[in-house]
């Protein structure tokens, strides 16, 4: 039997960098990273930089499968500038990892692991769907920030929402209840009452059939807020290991490290774990496809401008 340690990533051409630095992490803090087995399921990530990811590794242990993603299948649910089609992607683990594959850790490619994932990998998963941590920025479904609809679910108030930015699935428990569509059932059926995309129809199908972990497998930014413990939600123990030893360094808001406005105060260590001689050229690249697809839109409005122009002359010259 594979005792690989299953870890997951999801990912198009515009995150390819980050991902680079989220992958190289994680291996750099394991011991033994021999035992990973990663996926990447990939919405259109270029050869050049499957091959840069690759090489950013720095290791030939490690077991890397792409996985083509459909990205047909999520074409009308909702995104943002900071939110693509991949983030949606994961709720098709259970479909796209092989059937003996009970069990897998997701992460987003917007994280630094500072601890080995062996430990989260020994993690009980038990009855629920999953294990994951509360949200800080909206650590009840009936938080500000929350599901919008949650009553109309009938889900109790008091209900805690978690963060989707690191998962430990129960493959087994999604496939006997083929809980992926009813996900996404939900997203396309309360697309209005979406606000935080996959995180809502993860929150809404699986509240009260999630497990908890320690808050430091998921730093967020949020708790940088809190001048001090006395302002948050923990322990004082508790908020200071959150503080000085997170487990994995989530970088969730939209001031992401890649970019100048980031005030994170942990911004340089993302740049850690990549290599500059591999890098050097993604941000002309990515500033280069920017510019070629808005000139693609402005073609594309033009055109369609010509048609509505050429459609109304047919009309009237029919009369």
């Amino acid at each position: 039997m594979d005792n690989s340690i299953v870890l997951v990533c999801a990912t198009d051409d515009n995150y390819s960098m980050p991902l680079a630095a989220t992958t190289r992490s994680v291996v750099a803090s394991m011991q033994n990273p021999q035992n990973l087995s990663l996926y990447i399921i990939d919405g259109g990530v270029l050869g050049a930089n499957k091959k840069r990811i690759t090489e950013n590794l720095k290791s030939e242990q490690v077991k890397v499968t792409w996985i083509k993603a459909p990205i047909s299948q999520f074409k009308n649910m909702q995104i943002s500038s900071t939110i693509t089609i991949a983030a949606y992607y994961r709720l098709l683990i259970p479909e796209f990892l092989p059937s003996e594959t009970e069990k897998a850790i997701y992460i987003d490619s917007d994280v630094i692991v500072r601890s080995d994932i062996e430990s989260l990998w020994k993690q009980d998963v038990g009855d629920n769907y999953l294990l994951a941590v509360q949200d800080m920025g909206a650590p009840l479904v009936s938080s500000p920030r929350g599901l919008i609809n949650y009553q109309e679910l009938s889900i109790p108030a008091d209900y805690k929402y978690f963060n989707s930015g690191v998962l430990v699935f129960n493959l087994k428990k999604w496939r006997q209840n083929n809980t992926s569509s009813e996900v996404i059932k939900y997203l396309n059926d309360y697309k209005q009452q979406v606000r935080w995309h996959d995180q809502d129809g993860l929150n809404a199908v699986l509240a009260g059939k999630w497990g908890e972990l320690d808050a430091r497998w998921n730093q967020m930014p949020y708790l940088f807020r809190f001048g001090s413990w006395q302002e948050s939600p923990f322990s004082e123990e508790e908020y200071n290991n959150l503080l000085n030893h997170p487990y994995i360094i989530h970088y969730s808001t939209r001031e992401k490290p890649w970019n100048d406005n980031c005030n994170h105060p942990q911004k340089e260590l993302f740049y850690e774990y990549l290599d500059n001689s591999i890098w050097s050229n993604w941000s002309v690249e990515q500033a280069a496809k920017r510019r070629r697809q808005k000139q693609i839109g402005v073609f594309q409005n033009m055109y369609g401008s010509f048609k509505k122009q050429f459609k109304s002359l047919i009309k009237v010259s029919s009369y």
